[in-house]
């Protein structure tokens, strides 16, 4: 059965919430609380979601990534994506999410962006 670990990370430049597994219809309400917690609670601040260990996300992942994108620009927070594997980055572009949210190569980069790369 496909399962996500969100484990979350308090980082002088940001939050980074680390993303292992799958996002689908069963793991997607726990994916949006992690989210909209970590981006409530870092008002104009920084969220940096890693992708090393996602292996999966769907459509009802997607439509997260795209609340929390919302989300985000209401709390003046800037939201990014790390390390995606091929697979996700794949989606990532087809879906053009990529052009919307910003995309990393590691947790580093994303903390490590001014805020005019990444809002």
């Amino acid at each position: 059965m496909p399962d996500l670990t969100i484990s979350s990370t308090l980082h002088d430049a940001g939050r980074v919430l680390a993303l292992d597994g799958e996002i689908d219809l069963a793991t997607e309400n726990r994916f949006q609380d992690a989210v909209t917690e970590a981006l409530v609670t870092q008002p104009d601040g920084r969220v940096v979601l890693d992708c090393a260990d996602l292996r999966f996300i769907d459509s009802s992942g997607l439509r997260v990534l795209i609340r929390a994108h919302k989300t985000a620009r209401e709390q003046r927070a800037v939201l990014a994506i790390a390390s995606p594997i091929p697979r996700v980055m794949q989606t990532l572009r087809i879906t053009a999410l990529d052009t919307r949210i910003p995309v990393f190569g590691t947790v580093s980069e994303a903390l490590a962006a001014p805020r005019s790369n990444v809002s």
